[in-house]
Formats: structure tokens, sequence, C-alpha cells
């Protein structure tokens, strides 16, 4: 199985910080926040990398290079705007380059700790699932892609809906988010060909496994552990938050 990190986006909601470096490359502790993935997916068994990058992305390039330190592997791939952007468009371009199941972090996602990673790909395989979506527990849906489950199985997803819009999916005061990684098998790169754009013009993963779904294909949602540290650093707050869990446990790599 081989590893697909997705660092293609421009990370708006971070500007002006992200004018200068890429959010990838913010740093969470002293470590930019891509490092702790890769070093997750290469304990997790992954000997095999591609990282999916897009304009004035060469900072990643850069510091990664082939990914020898980190006992990796690492090749680049790049996602060309004009053919369309959003996650289901990034992980379209890894298509020619797999062949088997293969597991998608979002670049700009910081977990702690990551062996959950090995048993969300056991999980896949035990299951035999076409997709498995790691989930975490939010107060908030606004910001996620949010899912409903049935004995495992992801019957709904619905893309940063308004609290209106996701009571339905309310168990237990919190909402279950799609917040990677995912594993995929192959027949990913069919439905993607399938999806249509969002109203915000992107294509998304979330309604990619949304048709997968409607097919009644064995789509799974895994539920990382609570005690897992999770943030999405798509905003300076959630950043600091994340900076401030890495300096106070200190050492976590």
């Amino acid at each position: 199985m081989i590893g697909i990190i997705l660092a293609a986006g421009k990370g708006t909601r971070l500007a002006p910080y992200t004018d200068a470096v890429a959010k990838e490359m913010l740093p969470v502790g002293e470590i930019p926040i891509i490092e702790y993935n890769l070093r997750y997916l290469e304990r997790a068994g992954i000997s095999k990398a591609f990282i999916v990058l897009g304009e004035r992305k060469d900072q990643i390039l850069h510091y990664i290079r082939d990914g020898k330190r980190f006992n990796l592997k690492v090749a680049y791939l790049f996602q060309d705007a004009r053919e369309g952007v959003g996650t289901a468009k990034a992980i379209s371009v890894a298509e020619n380059w797999t062949n088997d199941s293969f597991i998608v972090l979002y670049g700009d996602t910081f977990f702690h700790p990551g062996d959950f990673i090995k048993e969300l790909i056991d999980y896949h395989l035990k299951k035999k699932a076409v997709a498995t979506i790691g989930l975490y527990e939010v107060a908030n849906p606004e910001r996620f892609g949010i899912v409903k489950l049935e004995n495992e199985k992801i019957v709904n997803i619905i893309e940063k809906p308004s609290k209106a819009e996701a009571k339905g999916y309310l168990v237990n005061e919190k909402y279950l988010a799609n917040s990677g990684p995912l594993v995929f098998d192959s027949i990913i790169f069919d439905y993607i060909r399938k999806t249509r754009p969002a109203q915000n013009g992107e294509y998304q993963i979330t309604d990619t496994i949304k048709l997968m779904i409607e097919d009644n294909l064995p789509v799974y949602g895994f539920k990382i552990p609570q005690d897992v540290f999770w943030r999405d650093i798509g905003t300076p707050e959630s950043r600091l938050e994340a900076d401030a869990y890495v300096l106070k446990h200190k050492n976590i790599l």
C-alpha cells in the first residue's frame, strides 16, 4: 500500500502567513505539519508516498526531497487547477501511479499519536471495504464533512452543513467528521470521474464517497480513538491549539 498526502490547497484562511509559507510547512511545535504525517505513514508500514502539490508549493519539495531521512521513498505529483480543484481532483492525479489500495492523508491536519493509522489500514482490509474514512468526534459541523453511521458503514455524508442541516447526524451531542486518513481501493477513480463540482466549484471527495454509498458499495467509518488529539490546521486558532498541545507534551515524535 502506498501513501498519498494532499498538499495542493492554497490555505487562504491562514493568510497572510500562507502568502509566504505553504500551510503544510507551518510548524506545530518545531516541526512542519506535513512531517508528522510522513513519519506516521512510515510507522504504519508504508514505504512509498506521493505528495500532491499545487502552485507555489516548492518549499515542500525542497524540505522533504526524496524522503530518505524519513525512511520513505517520496515522489511528487502536480494538481493542475485548470483541470479542476478540490480533494477529489487532487486524489485523481494519483490514478496512474496506483494499482491497489492506498491511504490518503490531508497535509494540513495534525494528529497525535498516530498509531491508529496502522489499525485503520488493517480494518479496511479486514472489512474488504472499497473506502474507509477516519472519523473524529467534533462539536461543530460547519467546517467538516459529517457522516451518519449504521453498523459501522457510512450511509450518508454531508459537506460543511449548518447545525440545522446536520441535526439528524448528531449522536451523543457530537458529530462524526471526516478527519482523514482515508483508505481507498482503485475503484475510487471511477467514481471521481462521475463526481460533479459543488456549488463552490470544487470537486469534493465527500461527493465521490456519496456516489459510492448510493451504489451500495462497502464504505466504512473508522472511529479514531478519542485519546488522539486532532486539529484541522485551517485557521489560526486551530494551529495555535495544536502548537500548545505539542509544547505541553514535548518530544512527541
